[in-house]
């Protein structure tokens, strides 16, 4: 089982609330497409923070079965929004997808979880 923390940064103009909308619509389309655990972490809100939109920028994705779901859902949403984008973590080793054909995308994922024995 490989666990993947994904940030949506967005677009460059994005603030924490459209952030926090763009993550919602990637983890629809994940589970449309298959993926079976996607979450938001938790984590613990700033101190004086009022609300907590930058833990719902955010996605926790446990990989139990095979890589394309979660693949073809990054490629659908990145389509949908081709100017945002999409920071995947595992153990502190980051990958930043954007501006990347679908292809270009496909291998840094794959190559980015085979380094960390997944996919």
């Amino acid at each position: 089982m490989t666990q993947i923390r994904l940030q949506v940064v967005g677009f460059p103009d994005s603030d924490d609330e459209e952030r926090a909308d763009l993550a919602w619509r990637l983890r629809e389309e994940m589970l449309d497409r298959g993926v079976d655990d996607v979450s938001h972490p938790s984590i613990p809100a700033p101190a004086g923070a009022k609300g907590g939109a930058v833990e719902w920028a955010q996605l926790v994705v446990t990989l139990v079965g095979t890589l394309p779901p979660m693949v073809m859902a990054l490629q659908a949403w990145l389509g949908r929004h081709p100017k945002a984008a999409v920071t995947l973590e595992i153990d502190g080793d980051k990958l930043t997808l954007e501006n990347a054909s679908d292809a270009d995308q496909r291998r840094l994922v794959e190559t980015f979880l085979a380094r960390h024995g997944g996919g």
